[in-house]
């Protein structure tokens, strides 16, 4: 299965909304998403869809650029596609664009359990820079603040997740 990646359109709402549901402990409202994507000129959101720009939506982020940083404010994959490479594919996608725009550093906070993601950070250059105490007033949890300062390496890697449909199973 092939992925494309575009800007988010307000049409993808329905889709989003339901990943956002059952992602996080507190998602963000439509009313966010619906203000970024229209009024918010800082906002750049984008959206993973498998085949082409209509196709099955896989995942999605969303940044913040200003000035010279981009501020990673949300970024989830479908459940049955998590750990496929969408969310390094978004966040490849997110380097190039930002490159493109100037930025010379990317940051994001990450709930400190959730190790998946800390995980895939890692992976891809992000250095953890700061805790922010008690950042998560749903849970009380700490979140690590982590930066990626070498925006050109994650830029000129290859996006090629390992997007596979799961067989579905059939009863006889």
């Amino acid at each position: 299965m092939a992925l494309y990646i575009r800007q988010m359109r307000p049409e993808d709402l329905d889709e989003v909304m339901e990943i956002e549901q059952y992602s996080f402990p507190t998602p963000w409202t439509r009313t966010v998403y619906e203000h970024d994507l229209k009024r918010n000129p800082n906002s750049r959101f984008f959206v993973a869809r498998s085949d082409d720009e209509d196709g099955e939506l896989l995942g999605y982020i969303g940044n913040w650029v200003i000035e010279d940083e981009c501020h990673v404010g949300t970024i989830a994959s479908k459940r049955e596609f998590r750990g496929q490479g969408i969310a390094e594919a978004l966040l490849i996608h997110t380097a190039r664009t930002s490159l493109a725009e100037g930025v010379t550093y990317i940051i994001l906070e990450v709930r400190e359990n959730n190790f998946a993601a800390i995980n895939l950070y890692k992976k891809l250059g992000f250095k953890q820079v700061g805790l922010r105490r008690r950042y998560y007033r749903d849970t009380g949890e700490d979140a690590l603040l982590l930066t990626l300062n070498d925006l050109d390496a994650l830029a000129s890697r290859d996006i090629t997740p390992t997007v596979a449909r799961q067989k579905e199973k059939t009863v006889d």
